[in-house]
């Protein structure tokens, strides 16, 4: 009976990574097809579409635009959420709770509210800067998952380490850099790589705030499949599939990604 239950839950394993992974696979083969339209499976093999994706101005430059745009929303987000962690774990004042709640409410609200209510925030401040109102907006979006990793290693943390490093002389700043930073490194990361990759693949929020000088891939993408059917959009597709599946490589190579994410 044990060994038809475990040979169950195996199967049930695999078929719930075949649901999750043949999509992904049918867009990689898809993106190999010659013909004008995508057709699966492909009528004839090609790297056309590749050339197709890569020379347009569109989706090169919505792809830097998300780059840029990740990274530094990643950047402005987490020294905010390491700092607003450290105020609510550590702290002892009334109102944290509350203070939680309002930087994890992005959690909760829609994207496309949250995007319509920064455009009428910066409109009604005067802030016409496309650019400037991307970064503030996917800020915002990836504030909490930075609070919350940050926030969830503190709680563990054992809060002796910091008492003694004070009790043989360390200031608060010393143990800021070499007791608890160190120990944080792995929820940062997480915090970071989440924040990055959210960012880039965000589309309520970038819809409301970009504009067509200033357009994010994903919003790029949609745009083009609104007039265009063709292979592009899946060698596209697949060129980030794949350029994920690397970065996943080099993370796990150099640093761990069970490390990294808390396991």
């Amino acid at each position: 009976m044990n060994r038809l239950l475990s040979l169950g839950m195996r199967v049930l394993t695999v078929l719930l990574y075949v649901f999750l992974l043949a999509p992904l696979a049918m867009v990689v083969v898809v993106s190999f097809n010659g013909g004008p339209v995508p057709s699966f499976p492909p009528t004839d093999l090609s790297l056309h579409w590749y050339g197709e994706a890569l020379a347009s101005d569109n989706f090169m430059g919505g792809l830097l635009t998300s780059l840029w745009l990740a990274a530094a929303a990643t950047l402005v987000a987490l020294p905010v959420g390491v700092a607003a962690a450290f105020a609510i774990a550590r702290g002892r004042w009334p109102g944290r709770t509350l203070v939680e709640s309002l930087f994890l409410s992005p959690l909760i609200v829609p994207g496309i509210v949250i995007g319509i209510a920064v455009l009428v925030a910066m409109a009604g401040l005067g802030i016409g800067n496309a650019p400037l109102r991307l970064l503030l907006g996917h800020a915002l979006i990836v504030l909490p998952y930075t609070l919350r990793t940050v926030l969830a290693a503190l709680t563990r943390m054992d809060p002796t380490l910091e008492e003694a490093g004070i009790v043989f002389g360390a200031s608060r700043s010393q143990v800021l850099r070499h007791i608890l930073l160190p120990q944080l490194r792995g929820a940062i990361a997480a915090g970071a790589i989440l924040s990055f990759i959210l960012s880039f693949d965000d589309v309520s929020v970038s819809l409301f705030l970009g504009s067509a000088q200033h357009t994010t891939l994903p919003i790029a993408i949609m745009s083009y499949m609104q007039y265009n059917f063709d292979p592009s959009i899946a060698a596209i597709s697949a060129m980030l599939i794949l350029a994920t599946l690397a970065i996943a490589l080099v993370v796990e190579r150099v640093f761990g990604l069970k490390k990294i994410l808390g396991s």
